[in-house]
């Protein structure tokens, strides 16, 4: 049997990346037009460096709550 009353902790990692995303157009002037979408191909992410990590109970009444939206920083003693 699941033990539902056990608590559960959310890990959010923050950092920075460098990626590439391909994208196929009909022409070069729809490819040149930064706002253009064109058809999805592949994102390809290298070079992942974390910068910090949130660590925060999850409420499992409250889905929407977040470190952000709480106004919390850092756990407060």
């Amino acid at each position: 049997m699941i033990d539902k009353s056990t608590k559960k902790v959310i890990r959010t990692k923050y950092g920075d990346a460098n990626f590439e995303y391909v994208e196929i157009f009909d022409s070069v002037e729809k490819a040149a037009d930064p706002s253009n979408k064109g058809e999805f191909v592949e994102v390809v992410v290298q070079d992942i460096k974390w910068t910090h990590t949130k660590v925060k109970e999850h409420d499992e009444q409250n889905k929407t709550s977040s470190a952000r939206v709480d106004g919390q920083t850092t756990k407060e003693k």
